[in-house]
């Protein structure tokens, strides 16, 4: 019977692809396709559908759900929960006025420039220098969104185009301070700091360059091309000047409070100042009790203050509700994929096909892609595959640090091609558009990333 399961599995997954093609609530595709998926591997005859971490409740079928419970609670502690953070954090900068006054600030200046798509590929760059000690994705957007955006459409830059770049303004996730960087370093049996120099910065500085281009180039195609069809979204520019009317009340120092766990977040990391490191929770806690005393000196209005002060609860209610639940139910669909033995049949069929180590790599890649595509989460699928890399590698007496990595790419390039990661519909939500705009607008610069990076990686093997 478990030879059966891998194909019946794909079947599921073909389900769940027509489920989300019809516009069915992601969420609860994904619920019902991960507990078939894990049903059919307690039928099928596998003894334990438990994540890592997870304890058996004593009855198999009711392990189905524990499953559910274990994925949850692991991405609510840490994925999850700087998701929280960081849309709340958002959500008061907006609310009390500090962002206005940061856009009101930069915006003059940088309409200077005369090549708003130059402007646009930079922000892509300023991203991955970001994305040294912001790890998340979706909490980097929320920082970006909110200090960024409304300059790039200020400038001229459609609401889709600047959506596009800043939702995927991550595309590596550097160790030590990403933890699916020390978890790829550790799999690889090689200390964090050694992956980033010897491995990740070699590969990431071609593959951004790469893609940099690409943004620059098919933004402005596509602006120009959408315009001339007439399916442009313009961006309402009588918001950016009632942000600007609003803006022109606050005090100027107020423009640095959006910047200030930035600030935090470059000081104290590993690389900069090794004796205190700040989580990016942390650091955006601090900004964000910081933004209170600030706001409280200069109001002196302790109610108006403390008011504005909840829209930090707000917005992590919020990230909930759009977000972090998605993530949730795309681990238990990841999960069920191994259970099922879907992702080991395709491993197998890879070696004896005789690919060798990086031709299984690239299968592995593209599974990995694929299921964040389905999925939304890099993180579940990377972690659900990358436990594999060093038994595979030594089956080909290769070292494992390559082959996790072109994992960890896939699971990275691939996010913003999915219409229902988390940062996608972040930054669709916003911008006012569907996050399948988006995509469209994504989908080469991040693909000619990916590929490079797997192709440089795959030559290094």
């Amino acid at each position: 019977m478990q030879a059966v399961l891998p194909y019946v599995a794909i079947a599921v997954v073909f389900l769940t692809c027509w489920g989300i093609y019809k516009k069915l609530n992601v969420n609860i595709v994904l619920l019902f396709a991960g507990l078939a998926l894990n049903l059919l591997a307690v039928i099928g005859g596998v003894d334990n559908i438990l994540p890592r971490g997870g304890k058996t409740t004593g009855f198999i079928y009711f392990d189905i759900f524990e499953s559910l419970r274990t994925v949850a609670r692991q991405q609510c502690f840490t994925t999850g929960f700087i998701i929280f953070v960081a849309g709340g954090f958002a959500a008061y900068m907006d609310k009390m006025g500090a962002s206005d006054k940061l856009v009101t600030i930069c915006l003059n200046p940088l309409k200077k420039l005369r090549n708003p798509y130059l402007l646009l590929g930079l922000v892509f760059l300023m991203g991955h220098i970001f994305g040294l000690v912001v790890t998340s994705a979706a909490g980097l957007a929320s920082l970006l969104i909110v200090s960024i955006y409304p300059i790039l459409v200020g400038l001229g830059v459609s609401t889709v185009a600047a959506a596009a770049v800043i939702g995927s303004a991550l595309l590596f996730s550097y160790a030590p301070s990403s933890a699916i960087g020390v978890i790829t370093a550790n799999t690889s049996g090689i200390d964090p700091m050694t992956y980033l120099i010897k491995y990740q910065v070699p590969i990431a500085i071609p593959s951004v360059l790469c893609a940099f281009v690409a943004h620059i180039v098919v933004q402005k195609y596509l602006d120009a091309k959408d315009a001339k069809e007439g399916r442009l979204v313009q961006a309402d520019l009588s918001q950016v000047a009632a942000k600007q009317n609003r803006a022109a009340s606050i005090p100027g120092y107020y423009a640095i409070l959006p910047l200030v766990p930035l600030v935090l977040l470059f000081i104290f990391n590993k690389m900069v100042y090794k004796t205190i490191v700040l989580d990016v929770a942390t650091a955006m806690f601090m900004g964000w009790v910081f933004a209170i005393i600030v706001d409280l000196l200069t109001r002196r209005d302790i109610h108006a203050v403390f008011a504005d002060g909840f829209a930090m609860f707000r917005g992590m209610g919020n990230m909930l509700t759009n977000v972090v639940g998605l993530i949730f139910v795309a681990a238990l669909f990841a999960n069920g994929l191994q259970t099922t033995g879907l992702l080991g049949l395709l491993i197998d069929c890879a070696k004896n096909a005789g690919l060798g180590a990086a031709g299984t790599g690239l299968v592995m890649s593209g599974v990995i892609a694929l299921v964040t595509i389905l999925t939304g989460s890099g993180v579940a699928s990377f972690t659900s595959l990358v436990p594999l890399a060093p038994a595979i590698a030594q089956s080909f007496g290769v070292a494992p640090t390559e082959l996790a990595m072109m994992l960890q790419l896939a699971s990275e390039c691939a996010r913003p091609l999915s219409p229902v990661a988390g940062v996608i519909i972040i930054v669709a939500g916003f911008a006012g558009v569907s996050p399948m705009a988006v995509v469209r607008r994504t989908w080469i610069p991040c693909t000619i990333c990916g590929v490079v990076g797997l192709s440089l990686t795959a030559f290094m093997m």
